[in-house]
């Protein structure tokens, strides 16, 4: 049975290749099985859209192409075939032991360049969000980002980035090694972006304060620029979390906002804008 007690699919094709295949985990993309003999994982994708060979394709730019061993089409799905990591998602207590590797890989991955942000698209999630919430009062929020983009400061590089950073994302050994998983969502973008998601997504499992320095010590300087372009991607990234709530999973929306809201307004205060 698959999480939530529905019947597993079966993929005589795979299982032929790699033998019977063991529910691990489900997402709201993908569904990850376990082969015989702990060598590998099969992710079988919902949709048909390329994502197997999209994800590969983004782990070998990230350098993390000994873990792929191969993409199929088979069983009326798509899959990406993946060396599997010993580990689990990190945890609260985790975090400390991850950080001085999770700093490595972002390094590495975002010294890789290519164009300028696409701030059209900052734009438009701005009137999206704005729309949205106009109901409730995160007009600080806005401001954060949208001042800095007026002036400018937005304006840069991009990077390659992760851009779904969050916990379960991130896998940690019992040798203490990480792996970052789940690639389908990265792509060129401000490398703060990512910084402000893993803050957002996985550091804030920490206290308000431990969680904001930790993210400050992903940056490459602490020039009173950077600071704001951080706090700026911290306030967008605070708003897209509470519009997917509000679109998606309406019920939980006030629960969130009452956890989001004071995290997301002790940056805005910590933080030059």
């Amino acid at each position: 049975m698959i999480p939530g007690g529905l019947p597993t699919p079966r993929f005589p094709v795979l299982e032929a290749r790699f033998g019977p295949l063991t529910p691990m985990d489900t997402g709201m993309q993908s569904r990850v099985y376990a082969a015989p003999g702990g060598d590998v994982v099969v992710k079988v994708y919902r949709n048909q859209r390329g994502e197997h060979r999209l994800e590969a394709q983004n782990m070998r730019r990230a350098d993390l192409g000994e873990w792929v061993v191969d993409t199929v089409e088979a069983d009326g799905v798509e899959a990406l075939i993946l060396r599997r990591f010993p580990g689990r998602p990190l945890r609260a207590a985790d975090i400390p032991a991850a950080l001085p590797r999770l700093r490595e890989i972002l390094g590495a991955l975002h010294r890789e360049r290519q164009g300028c942000v696409d701030l059209k698209r900052v734009r438009e999630r701005l009137k999206r969000f704005r729309s949205a919430l106009a109901a409730y009062p995160l007009d600080d929020l806005f401001d954060a980002v949208e001042e800095p983009l007026e002036r400018g400061l937005l304006d840069q590089p991009a990077a390659f980035c992760h851009l779904d950073l969050w916990h379960d994302n991130i896998l940690i050994a019992p040798d203490g090694d990480v792996l970052v998983i789940d690639w389908t969502k990265a792509g060129w973008d401000d490398p703060l972006r990512d910084i402000a998601l893993l803050k957002t997504g996985t550091l804030d499992l920490l206290s308000r304060d431990a969680s904001l320095d930790a993210a400050l010590a992903f940056l490459p300087d602490h020039a009173p620029a950077t600071l704001t372009r951080l706090r700026a991607y911290l306030a967008l990234t605070y708003l897209h979390d509470l519009y997917w709530f509000l679109m998606n999973e309406p019920y939980e929306f006030d629960r969130q906002r009452r956890l989001k809201l004071p995290r997301a307004r002790h940056a805005l205060a910590r933080l030059p804008g």
